[in-house]
């Protein structure tokens, strides 16, 4: 009987606050509210995931518009950027004094979300979907673990 409470005990798995289910719907929501942010303000462009992007891009080239469809590789260029960085720092980082990396990766999103809401729109569109387009991919490459149960 030992045994088998001890292997039942070795396959749960222990999850980290960051990979509770409530943290994902929040930064889903989150999310969600980045790329209607920058499709309907900030150039009509999705920075919380690139699927549509691509289709915009498609679109764009089966239209003949060129131009219109490299422009969509800006932010999806950023987006690879920020999954592959994502993937280099917390190797080099890890535990700074008492917190992981990806609560310093939080922090860094929330500094960037807010310093955004203070740009004037008259700032150029680019500028804000990099930067957006940059954390959104950081944070869905980090937080790509969840606990399966609510």
């Amino acid at each position: 009987m030992m045994k088998q409470e001890a292997d039942l005990d070795s396959e749960k798995q222990i999850y980290l606050t960051c990979e509770k289910y409530y943290i994902f719907e929040l930064l889903i929501f989150a999310a969600g509210m980045m790329g209607a942010y920058t499709f309907n303000l900030r150039g009509g462009v999705f920075c919380n995931a690139q699927t549509a992007n691509v289709v915009l891009m498609a679109l764009a080239f089966g239209k003949g518009e060129i131009a219109n469809g490299v422009y969509y590789l800006i932010p999806i260029s950023a987006y690879i950027a920020g999954a592959s960085i994502s993937e280099i720092l917390p190797r080099r980082v890890r535990k700074i004094h008492f917190l992981r990396w990806d609560t310093y990766l939080v922090g860094f999103e929330m500094l960037i979300l807010f310093l955004i809401g203070f740009l004037p729109l008259s700032v150029p569109v680019q500028i804000v979907q990099v930067l957006i387009n940059f954390i959104c991919s950081m944070q869905y490459n980090t937080f790509r673990q969840t606990a399966s149960v609510m």
